[in-house]
């Protein structure tokens, strides 16, 4: 415990250079990282694979971003396993989209592949949101026509 350090933090937060949380987050640190620092690393976890699986969207903007950038989220905090698992998720679906895209690429000579890519387009969409609402929620789930390429378990604690 160091009270010099106590005391610095409470004189920064006196004259309201520091915030509140902002205190608390390094009184705790001070402390030993008491129980108060759980929780903000929680909404951390919760709100990094939120952002992985809505980095998948990048792909509408600038080619082959939408599987480069949350990639390299995954990379760089794969030590979590939270959000490994999140990537593991992002990544199923990555991999089978693009499958799905295959095919729906190889059918378009019977023009029904143009529709069928449209509907993998929209689909997409709406499952990166799903899943990034479902990440920020703390749930862990494959999502709907992903290929398991990667085992995810849905019971990792945060």
């Amino acid at each position: 415990m160091d009270l010099e350090k106590i005391e610095k933090l409470n004189e920064l937060k006196e004259k309201g250079m520091i915030t509140q949380q902002e205190y608390d987050e390094a009184k705790a640190k001070a402390l030993g990282g008491g129980a108060s620092a759980a929780p903000t690393m929680d909404m951390d976890n919760r709100t990094y694979s939120m952002l992985m699986h809505f980095a998948q969207l990048c792909g509408y903007l600038l080619p082959m971003c939408g599987w480069v950038a949350p990639l390299v989220l995954w990379l760089i905090r794969r030590d979590d396993p939270y959000i490994n698992e999140q990537g593991k998720v992002v990544f199923n679906w990555i991999i089978s989209s693009f499958i799905y895209h295959i095919i729906c690429f190889m059918l378009w000579f019977v023009v029904i592949g143009i529709f069928m890519t449209v509907i993998l387009a929209v689909i997409s969409i709406i499952f990166a949101v799903i899943g990034a609402v479902r990440a920020k929620d703390g749930v862990i789930q494959n999502y709907p026509m992903s290929i398991s390429f990667f085992a995810v378990n849905p019971n990792i604690d945060e």
